[in-house]
């Protein structure tokens, strides 16, 4: 099951999704981040070819049934310009699924998904991160909101832990995947 949630009721619901915003008034952005328990950049030894799969396995091992994804700025899932494009067959196909759903240009809210289908969402969300420059904002969050992540182009990702409490199941479970810790500053080793 995929689906499609408004902006506005997103934001209500899953209010520690991240957000920003231009204020003209002020001409600067304005920024929200959740309290952060703990911080993880992780990444797959063999790059990014089974960056879906191993996802899917980890929120499987935290018994975690959807996520929602939501950019944290205010803009559609397809932008005009890629959905016009046709110089990859990965990207048109990522388009299509999209589109499939009724997720497309005129679309910014959230989007609830199953766990059964995180895998195939996952490829083509990572699929359009890469080809897409502004599409580099989504991040995905559980329904008890304790563990935020976002993919980025390279195939790292990051994984922040919202509720001190699931920090040791995290680790428990990160530990059955083939992720491994990301060498970045001030962050957190799995």
């Amino acid at each position: 099951m995929i689906n499609k949630i408004p902006r506005d009721v997103c934001l209500i619901k899953y209010r520690k999704f991240p957000l920003y915003a231009f204020d003209a008034e002020i001409d600067d952005h304005i920024f929200y981040y959740p309290k952060i328990h703990f911080h993880y950049w992780i990444k797959l030894p063999d790059n990014t070819k089974t960056l879906s799969s191993q996802l899917h396995k980890l929120y499987q091992y935290l018994n975690i049934e959807y996520l929602v994804f939501m950019c944290d700025y205010n803009r559609m899932w397809i932008s005009k310009f890629t959905e016009q494009r046709n110089d990859s067959k990965k990207l048109t196909e990522a388009v299509n699924y999209f589109k499939s759903y009724k997720i497309g240009n005129r679309f910014n809210g959230g989007v609830k998904v199953e766990i059964s289908q995180l895998e195939e969402f996952i490829k083509h969300v990572f699929t359009i991160t890469v080809c897409d420059a502004s599409f580099a904002n989504y991040h995905f969050i559980n329904e008890e909101q304790k563990i935020l992540g976002f993919i980025h182009y390279s195939g790292e990702v990051r994984i922040d832990i919202l509720d001190k409490n699931a920090n040791e199941i995290f680790l428990n479970e990160i530990s059955k995947t083939k992720f491994i810790n990301v060498i970045r500053e001030h962050t957190d080793k799995i």
